[in-house]
């Protein structure tokens, strides 16, 4: 008996407002072997969204004068939202529409008048392998990206990406007068963690702190691992009274989380914090630096707590 190979799937959207252009399209991608072809036909604005709204397409024939929004308005959305590979296509063979659609975005470029099946087929290849090198390079620049600012351990934002995140966030409260608060964060005798139940219970430790930060704040914030036991909590248009309810629900909720050792046994730990807030004109050592001396305090003062410190003068 013989075994039926199955052809992968290839889902084409064909963006025409003329119907005797979109059946010739049809007609010229029969001739596209390897694949089993798919094609979705959309003549007006709102066949287009419905279409790009349902799900996966693989590649995108789209014509560059189409009613109520251009082809080109269509291929910034599409390529802004990295949704399929697009070729343009146009009545006429005019460069500088194929130089404006290759800048915008597009993988490839068509003239109709001299459409033919053979040209369709080798564009359509063609593009499908620039979209993926494309997409593969993204994902390497991702990986790289990762790579240098993200902690292996924790998931966090690294010392080097926090500290450039806070930079960016200094700058913006100084430019639109915005309020910024910062806690620098310390797990309480994290040694006897790691001298008592091992280093991999330490990670563990790390690994579940880090999640419960990530819980406890905003997606505008930034949570990032400081060094060793050290957290950065940056809290981005907020004040002090309002980072300070921030900070003692973060040590309440830690205080309360159990941990375990490699044999299940449980066990608590908390943590203390130095807040702080921008003060108008400071820069990112100054702030550091005092979110550190609270920080001093609250271990002083017997961990477990949160200290803030409120203005420079009041250092």
């Amino acid at each position: 008996m013989e075994t039926r190979v199955e052809q992968p799937l290839l889902k084409i959207l064909v963006c025409d407002d003329d119907p005797a252009d979109r059946k010739l399209v049809k007609v010229h991608l029969r001739q596209v072997t390897g694949s089993e072809v798919v094609v979705l036909e959309a003549g007006q604005k709102t066949e287009i969204q419905s279409a790009l709204d349902k799900g996966r397409i693989d590649l995108i024939l789209m014509d560059i004068q189409m009613p109520g929004k251009s082809g080109i308005e269509w291929l910034a959305e599409i390529v802004e939202n990295q949704i399929a590979p697009v070729v343009m296509l146009t009545g006429a063979g005019n460069e500088d529409v194929a130089v404006r659609s290759l800048q915008s975005g597009a993988v490839g470029y068509l003239p109709k008048g001299s459409l033919s099946g053979d040209k369709l087929v080798k564009t359509i290849n063609v593009s499908l392998e620039r979209w993926r090198q494309m997409q593969q390079e993204k994902a390497n620049h991702e990986d790289l990206e990762r790579l240098v600012n993200i902690d292996s351990l924790t998931g966090l934002y690294n010392r080097r990406a926090t500290m450039h995140r806070l930079d960016e966030e200094i700058k913006n409260a100084g430019r639109y007068s915005d309020s910024l608060s910062l806690s620098l964060l310390d797990i309480d005798y994290f040694k006897k963690v790691n001298d008592q139940y091992g280093h991999l219970v330490g990670d563990d430790v790390l690994e579940k702190i880090a999640t419960l930060l990530r819980r406890s704040v905003r997606e505008t914030d930034v949570v990032g691992r400081h060094g060793g036991e050290e957290f950065l909590i940056i809290l981005s248009k907020t004040d002090l009274s309002s980072a300070e309810i921030v900070t003692e629900r973060v040590r309440k909720l830690i205080e309360a989380a159990e941990m375990a050792d490699s044999e299940g046994n449980v066990f608590n730990i908390t943590v203390s914090q130095g807040l702080v807030s921008y003060e108008p004109g400071e820069d990112l050592e100054s702030l550091v630096s005092r979110a550190d001396d609270a920080l001093y305090r609250a271990k002083e003062n017997g961990r477990n707590r949160v200290e803030k410190i409120g203005t420079i003068a009041a250092v």
